[in-house]
């Protein structure tokens, strides 16, 4: 176990060897014979606990002792005067230049012990407790970044809902990537489309197409040297510029991006189905016009092929009727080939009939095919 360091400032030779004698073996303990030589000493050795006289030649320990106090990196050692001035002034001289605790000689060896063990136990409470602020602290100004930081990914999140492109869901990703302090390349592939941006608002070059193209198929998410690729179905992106020299904020980083991408790829699945049924909707609507044109074709031949029929029939029944007169047929021979002329227009009328029903159920199902095709 690494021993507590003290400092002895004395200018007595006997004090010096005195206090070493009581101190070593548990301390490890160096001795001094004035102020200046102390504070030469610091520079390279420092001491846990300073056990100062306060009578010396040149800086005395008062002024030594404020000097001390004056360094950041000696606020909490304690100081502790060993001196033959004793009385209440001098006590109250020690304490207000910062002096932790106050002996007189003569002293006891085992009070001199007790203090020394006290005072640096106080010291390293002090410093545990400092550490674990400044932990706290950093823990704290973390979980605020962190915070700040999920955010802005809330926020893309919030905003990629009301996209409808790709090209503006690509710039989105760039923008929101780029809060991070990371310059990134995108890329939103589909069967029908391809999307490309870089962070300099330009496509992408030669080469970040090769590395691009070669990181398809990886797994989700690759290091490589100070970049990292992030795939998934659609959506590849490749932050240029990760934060390296800084590994929390590099895995913060990391796991913001990595959740920017995955659900920028979700809005790209979504903006794919999107298309697929408006595609569907469009197929319907042209099918939908296609057949109320062709049917109200249909319908107009069907009334004129009617019109033209019975024409053709009466007609017909009007140069029958003529031809009786010089056919010299008896008058039930005429009644027959009128039966079978009128027969065979009522099976004419009956057809088209037939067929006005078909073109009305036809119609039916282009109406409902009308209603219905926003719904697909």
């Amino acid at each position: 176990m690494e021993l507590s360091r003290i400092l002895i400032v004395d200018d007595s030779e006997l004090n010096q060897s005195f206090i070493k004698g009581l101190l070593e073996g548990g301390y490890e303990v160096i001795a001094v014979d004035s102020a200046e030589a102390c504070l030469s000493l610091l520079s390279e050795w420092q001491p846990d606990i300073f056990l100062l006289d306060v009578n010396m030649p040149g800086m005395g320990g008062i002024d030594l002792c404020k000097e001390l106090k004056a360094m950041p990196e000696l606020e909490s050692s304690p100081v502790i005067f060993v001196s033959s001035l004793n009385n209440a002034d001098d006590r109250l001289d020690g304490y207000e230049a910062g002096g932790d605790d106050y002996m007189g000689r003569p002293f006891s060896s085992w009070e001199l012990l007790k203090k020394i063990e006290l005072a640096i136990t106080h010291k390293k409470s002090i410093e545990a407790f400092q550490k674990k602020s400044e932990a706290a602290a950093g823990a704290a100004m973390t979980a605020m970044t962190a915070a700040g930081e999920i955010g802005h990914v809330l926020h893309f999140f919030r905003e990629s809902f009301s996209t409808i492109s790709f090209s503006d869901l690509a710039d989105k990703l760039i923008d929101v990537v780029n809060y991070y302090g990371v310059n990134a390349i995108v890329e939103i592939k589909t069967d029908l489309e391809r999307v490309q941006r870089t962070f300099r608002g330009s496509e992408l070059s030669a080469n970040e197409q090769k590395v691009m193209d070669s990181l398809r198929g990886v797994k989700n998410i690759h290091d490589f040297g100070g970049r990292t690729a992030f795939n998934y179905h659609y959506i590849s992106l490749i932050a240029m510029n990760m934060p390296c020299d800084d590994p929390d904020k590099k895995g913060r980083v990391r796991d913001h991006v990595a959740m920017l991408v995955e659900g920028a790829n979700s809005r790209a699945e979504m903006i794919v189905m999107e298309q697929q049924a408006e595609f569907q909707r469009n197929m319907v609507s042209d099918a939908v016009n296609i057949a109320t044109v062709s049917l109200a074709n249909i319908e107009l031949q069907q009334n004129e092929n009617q019109a033209e029929l019975t024409a053709i029939m009466n007609s017909l029944v009007e140069d029958v009727s003529k031809a009786f007169f010089t056919m010299g047929l008896t008058e039930d021979q005429e009644e027959d080939v009128m039966t079978l002329i009128n027969t065979a227009e009522s099976k004419t009328n009956a057809l088209f009939e037939k067929n006005e029903g078909l073109g009305k159920d036809l119609k039916a199902v282009t109406f409902m095919l009308g209603v219905n095709k926003t719904n697909i």
